[in-house]
């Protein structure tokens, strides 16, 4: 590992001792692990359902001492039929812990806020319980940490000096930081704080950019010291770009760092987490009010812009639009309350986005520096096993060739990474090929899984189960068709990237679609079978999964001639009760 990888996973480690000292120190009215804790801890819910299914999971894990008892837990749910953002939610937390705790409280209490709203259309693995409670290795325990548990230990060093107030993340992010000053001692008020990464400007063209105030050189002096002895920079932050293409970063002078001079690539300062104090935190509690319930903002594109000087709002429909006007409240609310952007520059820190099936797989299984930092130690390279204890007759090395990874049926379990396992059994006899995601999915002995599937289960009642199959690489929201038959439909609307729905149902079944349909995705369509039975979900899968493969092979001999849907034969038929789409299954299984 470099020294910057040593430095962050040294700081993590602590963070973890520092957690488990809480855990173990629990009914303790007198701290005796020499650690502190967050006040209150605000998880943010997409609807009344998602904030009952999260409320009752963190119960749970108080009720098991599996997270802190010091702190004060809600989950705060959007307004019904709402479109506010994680920025509009942002403003909604305020309001309501404004309404639960004293001024007095709130002015000497630190807030954790994790934005957790989601439906996490782009994890379908993870669809039903949510990003928040997603599983990811660990080397100890076995069963891995979830991601609300990993959020409690990261930050546990930065609450050494932190101020009161809030500091707002995201459940898909992982940020890891570390320096001599973690945070400034005595921020001013009025002031919003945030936490800055140096990236690539590949990277900055998909995250916030920041343009630094830094007349003195303090960066440049800061990076050429060894990742141990950095510094938390606080520089006034000039102006907030969002996703800036190369052009403008190239164009806007400062917001390149270039540090050819000293054998280090050129790098922008990117957004992540960010904090503010209990006096800001009152002026968007005031604000929220006055927000529009679809303005729709995001919590760092349209709250961090706040100090820009916008040009004269014109009367077009897009700048009338809730969203626009809801932009302009957060912006004149913030600015004439004088509030300032503040941002610490931690050269010793990394982010990380988990938030695509690809992103996922490469955390977990590949990217060695992020697993190495995170505490991820798999047991076989690039095999990510979590609460699972396949057989692993046979672990492949290499990736095999695009020829036999789809026709090889061996006899024997072959896994080649990286692939990922949740809750599943993998017995004797089974295949699975490159960049695979595999939960409570317990597999069958002659089981053929291609390279790029995530296949999943999900329990929607007590006799009814449902088995889905996608692509790591499938677009999940990509809808087609507006008001076109249903056969047209399921002939446009592809799976694993270039499949036709059509050419993956069993032979002689159709869904029950309407004779006109509309806007159909891989996250909406009601195309997938429920069975009665676990495992006999998971054989519909497996012979959906076997008919794409067959479509595949066929495609790749014949061009782009699609091959008739055959049935699979030599098995038993497992029985299909219904159907019915990834988005309604997620719900049902929620309220299961």
């Amino acid at each position: 590992m470099d020294p910057l990888s040593n430095v962050l996973r040294d700081t993590h480690s602590r963070n973890l001792s520092a957690y488990k000292n809480l855990l173990s120190g629990l009914g303790n009215t007198t701290p005796q692990t020499n650690c502190v804790f967050w006040d209150i801890v605000v998880v943010t819910a997409g609807d009344h359902q998602q904030r009952v299914v999260y409320e009752r999971q963190i119960d749970r894990m108080l009720a098991l001492k599996r997270i802190p008892t010091q702190a004060k837990y809600h989950v705060i749910e959007d307004p019904p039929g709402s479109k506010i953002g994680s920025g509009g939610s942002t403003f909604l937390v305020m309001a309501k812990l404004s309404n639960l705790y004293s001024h007095d409280y709130l002015s000497t209490a630190r807030v954790l806020l994790i934005h957790a709203g989601g439906y996490s259309t782009r994890l379908p693995h993870v669809s039903a319980r949510g990003k928040i409670f997603m599983t990811l290795p660990q080397a100890d325990p076995q069963d891995g940490i979830q991601v609300l548990d990993l959020k409690l230990a990261l930050y546990l060093h930065l609450l050494e000096s932190m101020p009161p107030g809030v500091f707002l993340t995201s459940a898909d992010g992982i940020e890891l930081f570390s320096s001599r000053l973690p945070f400034p001692s005595e921020p001013k008020p009025y002031t919003i704080t945030a936490i800055a990464h140096p990236s690539s400007t590949w990277i900055g063209s998909t995250h916030g950019v920041y343009l630094l105030q830094d007349p003195e050189g303090c960066i440049l002096g800061d990076r050429k010291l060894e990742p141990k002895d950095q510094s938390a920079l606080l520089l006034k932050c000039q102006q907030f770009l969002h996703k800036p293409s190369l052009d403008v970063m190239q164009n806007t002078p400062n917001v390149i760092h270039k540090h050819s001079a000293i054998g280090k690539n050129d790098v922008v300062y990117t957004d992540s987490c960010y904090y503010f104090d209990p006096q800001t935190a009152k002026i968007m509690a005031n604000t929220y009010k006055s927000l529009d319930a679809e303005c729709d903002l995001e919590a760092w594109a349209d709250i961090l812009c706040f100090q820009d000087q916008s040009p004269p709002v014109s009367t077009s429909s897009t700048a009338s639009s809730p969203h626009s006007q809801g932009r302009q409240i957060v912006e004149r609310a913030l600015q004439e309350s004088g509030v300032e952007l503040d941002v610490m520059v931690l050269n010793a820190s990394k982010f990380y986005h988990l938030g695509t099936m690809q992103e996922f797989l490469e955390g977990t299984c590949t990217d060695l520096p992020f697993m190495a930092e995170l505490n991820i130690r798999n047991r076989n390279a690039g095999i990510a096993i979590v609460g699972s204890l396949p057989s692993l007759d046979s672990i492949g090395g290499e990736s095999p060739s695009e020829e036999k990874e789809l026709r090889n049926l061996g006899a024997t379990a072959r896994i080649h990474p990286p692939v990922y396992i949740e809750n599943s059994s993998i017995p004797s006899g089974v295949s699975i090929h490159p960049h695979s995601i595999i939960v409570d999915s317990d597999l069958q002995p002659d089981a053929v899984v291609p390279r790029d599937t995530c296949i999943f289960t999900l329990q929607l009642q007590e006799h009814e189960f449902v088995s889905f199959t996608f692509s790591v690489k499938d677009d999940m929201k990509r809808a087609v068709g507006t008001n076109v038959r249903a056969d047209t439909i399921l002939q446009e609307l592809k799976i694993f990237e270039r499949v036709p729905i059509s050419a993956t149902l069993p032979f002689g079944n159709l869904p029950p679609l309407e004779l006109t349909v509309s806007g159909l995705s891989l996250w909406t369509a009601p195309v997938f079978e429920i069975a009665r039975t676990k495992q006999e979900s998971i054989r519909l899968a497996l012979d959906r999964l076997d008919r794409i493969r067959r479509y595949l092979a066929e495609e790749e001999k014949e061009g782009e001639r699609a091959v008739e849907n055959v049935e699979v034969g030599g098995r038993t038929k497992p029985t299909i009760v219904g159907w019915t789409s990834l988005k309604v299954a997620a719900r049902r299984a929620r309220e299961y």
